[in-house]
């Protein structure tokens, strides 16, 4: 398996761990709130790593920089995080999967139109393989008096649509900077967007449920795994790989999620979740066999000095 895929492997895992996480903590804690704490945590771990072992000179960047860094900020710190809590706040869990799971279709249809990519078998197969794993993990368990509502699959709907154009965008940008730095900068501005929201937040809760050691470890679990790991392995392999196949690899996030209920919350190992593992290793395998068949600027590069699709 190339590098770039594993990365963005790693990455997509790492959501899907903060995903119980952020389940848990959505019981005392309002969402933008916590999400400005987390992301701060992020960016005072990931400013000065990228200013040490990148040697990023912050204000030698210039404005397009910052705006693409600002943008994609926006569509995954901001949009696509506040969007999933909520979504976790209204929904049960396996309606958060289920939607989840339609993120690489959504994907694949906006790197075909935005990106100019080409579509073939193999690539719809990885795409299908992908879904087909997830849905057959989540339908399994759907529990026969609802877990959802109306309007968490909404904020969910919402969230993946975030999150599919921050592949696309990230896709265009990140030849421009280097991985940690990009990382740096998104936590830092999704830091900037969120905190008035936070600050409305923090002044009507109650203080104590910063009290307790079981809190402070879920925002430091989150902060790590949905922002540090995230994005930092996220910026490390999608120069290697085109957005489909990193829309593909997002279907590894459901399935995380539910083994990490599994260990940490003793929840029974059913054989569908064997089965969409292998089902999902088995897309990930087609679509790195796709990658190696073809050169892969030739259907999915961006300039880097132009800003347009090739």
């Amino acid at each position: 398996m190339r590098k770039g895929v594993l990365f963005f492997i790693i990455s997509m895992m790492s959501i899907g761990l903060s995903i119980p996480i952020g389940d848990v903590m959505m019981v005392d804690f309002p969402v933008f709130l916590f999400t400005f704490i987390t992301i701060l945590i992020a960016s005072i771990i990931l400013i000065p790593f990228a200013s040490i072992v990148e040697k990023t000179k912050w204000g030698q960047l210039g404005w397009r920089n910052y705006f693409g860094i600002f943008m994609q900020a926006l569509l995954t710190v901001t949009l696509y995080t506040v969007f999933q809590l909520y979504g976790l706040t209204y929904a049960g869990p396996v309606s958060v999967g289920i939607i989840t799971s339609i993120t690489p279709a959504v994907v694949l249809v906006l790197s075909v139109f935005l990106l100019r990519e080409r579509l073939n078998l193999k690539k719809i197969s990885a795409v299908a393989l992908a879904i087909i794993a997830v849905l057959i993990m989540e339908i399994a368990g759907v529990d026969p008096e609802g877990g959802g509502s109306s309007i968490g699959i909404l904020f969910m709907l919402l969230a993946v649509v975030s999150l599919s154009l921050f592949f696309i965008y990230a896709k265009k940008f990140t030849v421009e900077l280097p991985p940690y730095t990009l990382a740096a900068g998104l936590c830092f501005f999704g830091m900037v967007q969120t905190l008035p929201m936070a600050i409305y937040e923090f002044s009507t809760i109650d203080l104590t449920i910063f009290s307790g050691g079981a809190a402070w470890l879920g925002i430091i679990g989150f902060a790590l795994t949905a922002w540090v790991f995230a994005y930092a392995f996220t910026y490390l392999g999608i120069t290697e790989i085109n957005a489909s196949t990193a829309g593909m690899a997002s279907a590894v996030i459901p399935i995380v999620a539910t083994a990490t209920a599994i260990v940490f919350f003793g929840a029974p190992l059913r054989g569908v979740d064997m089965v969409a593992l292998v089902l999902v290793v088995g897309s990930i395998i087609i679509a790195e066999y796709q990658e190696r068949t073809k050169e892969i600027p030739s259907d999915s590069a961006w300039s880097s000095e132009e800003g347009e699709v090739k």
